[in-house]
Formats: structure tokens, C-alpha cells, sequence
């Protein structure tokens, strides 16, 4: 079988394991490197059924609570392997 991954030898597509925090709801994505942040984000959305608002109302930060571009890719960030995010609504956007 050739499926068996070597440890070291990622050849190809880097994934990132992204844990999406929306709203105190945590759920890990897998992203591919090259997409951009807001695919995840849109994911991540979906995900935890938060459909009420467009995507691009969510504010995405890290967790030193800085605000990330969601149009930058995610290898740009240098997050490694593994990150966690925080997905929040805009200030002002609030649902009511």
C-alpha cells in the first residue's frame, strides 16, 4: 500500500490543523497551506451553523488576540502544523 506516511517526508500539500474557536465553540479544520485564511473561516462557519452573518462580519484572531488578514494564505502566517484561532463577530455587527 502506498497511502503510509513517512514522518518528515511531506512532499506535495502542507496541511495546517487550524481549531476555530466561534464563539467559545472549538472545531478543527484542515487547510492546505496555499489557500487563503478566509476559506477556513468559512469552514469553520459552516461548521458550527453559524450562517446568520456573511463570513466577512467574523474577525479572525490569533491568540495573542491580533487581528489576521483573511485574505492572506495560510503559509504566509507561518503557523506550522497546528494553530489555534479565535472567530468573532465585528464590533457593531452583533445579531439582534
Amino acid at each position: 500500500m502506498k497511502n503510509e506516511k513517512k514522518p518528515g517526508s511531506d512532499q506535495g500539500t502542507d496541511f495546517v490543523e487550524i481549531t476555530m474557536v466561534v464563539n467559545g465553540q472549538p472545531v478543527v479544520i484542515k487547510a492546505v497551506e496555499q489557500q487563503p485564511l478566509h476559506v477556513a473561516r468559512q469552514k469553520a462557519l459552516e461548521e458550527t451553523k453559524n450562517l446568520a452573518q456573511p463570513p466577512e462580519n467574523w474577525e479572525i484572531k490569533n491568540e495573542g488576540g491580533e487581528l489576521l488578514d483573511p485574505d492572506k494564505k495560510l503559509g504566509e502566517f507561518g503557523f506550522g502544523k497546528e494553530v489555534t484561532l479565535f472567530l468573532s463577530l465585528k464590533a457593531g455587527v452583533a445579531g439582534g
